[in-house]
């Protein structure tokens, strides 16, 4: 038997990573999609190091919603909780989506830890914003209580095309899922977007309410206790306050040192970034109708 063969069948690889040693010239299902299989991959440090702390977790952490809400800002405060670890943007829903052969527990987890320590080896730095918070755990954990991935949009529109990867996440991860909806004002919203891409200039209000509808259907798919709405401009005004009934609705505590230290990290007020473009009245008009169609965006305006 080769080396090579011994360290697949010693290593905790997948199957279709054992076949790729024993059989090189073939293409195995581990391969046929390069996200899937870098992922898989690099994690297996993570995964033979912190196996053992898998057995801890108690929640799986999912974020939904839009993008441009303050998503980053919420999971990068839960990361430096000691008990929690929250990856920046793994795409969690598009490993066990995209993956040829089933992605298992320890697997995903593996890849959390690991694109966390990436993000951290990078500066924790996300769209001109800087996400690494001093005086708190961020990229180090006590004990694994929390794990998941803040992928807000993505994991949104993955859901409302293919729903049944909902079930996937709580068959692979095998513990109570609890969901975080950051909502902020859609003026806001789609200003921060239409700063960024030009094709949002045309269709970005069609673009927020179908992705909207599809914040409600995964709603729909959710028990009361799994989901947990917070609304930005909340957030940043009391961010002790929203950040403490966050974490117990997670399942852990907040002790004063950390809550006050997300605190002085936060900005003092919700940036309204609908001031930095222009708009028509009529759109103005659509959006603030549309919006009353939902709930959780009852309320908003432009003023």
């Amino acid at each position: 038997m080769s080396l090579a063969t011994r360290l697949a069948r010693t290593l905790p690889l997948p199957a279709a990573a054992e076949e790729l040693v024993e059989n090189p010239r073939r293409v195995p299902a581990l391969t046929r999609d390069r996200f899937t299989a870098a992922r898989r991959l690099s994690a297996i440090p993570h995964l033979i190091e912190h196996r053992d702390a898998f057995d801890s977790v108690e929640t799986y952490c999912l974020f939904i919603g839009h993008g441009r809400t303050g998503h980053s800002l919420v999971g990068s405060l839960l990361n430096g909780h000691p008990e929690m670890v929250v990856s920046h943007e793994l795409d969690a829903l598009r490993l066990l989506h995209r993956a040829q052969v089933p992605v298992s527990r320890d697997q995903l987890f593996s890849a959390i830890l690991q694109r966390d320590a990436e993000f951290t080896g990078l500066g924790r730095e996300w769209t001109n914003y800087s996400y690494d918070i001093d005086g708190t755990a961020q990229g180090e954990f006590d004990r694994l209580r929390v794990i998941g991935d803040k992928k807000g949009g993505g994991s949104t529109r993955r859901l409302g095309q293919y729903p049944e990867l909902l079930g996937t996440l709580r068959e692979t991860v095998s513990v109570p899922l609890r969901v975080v909806h950051v909502v902020r004002n859609p003026f806001d919203t789609l200003a921060s977007r239409r700063k960024m891409k030009d094709t949002w200039q045309e269709y970005g209000v069609e673009k927020f309410f179908a992705n909207a509808d599809n914040v409600e259907l995964v709603a729909e798919m959710l028990d009361d206790d799994e989901l947990f709405r917070l609304r930005h401009e909340a957030f940043v005004s009391d961010t002790t306050g929203v950040l403490s009934d966050l974490c117990a609705f997670l399942g852990v505590d907040a002790d004063e040192e950390y809550l006050s230290t997300c605190a002085e990290f936060v900005f003092d007020s919700p940036r309204q970034t609908r001031h930095d473009i222009e708009w028509d009245d009529d759109e103005i008009d659509r959006i603030e109708q549309k919006s009353q169609s939902y709930d959780w965006l009852a309320g908003y305006s432009f003023e």
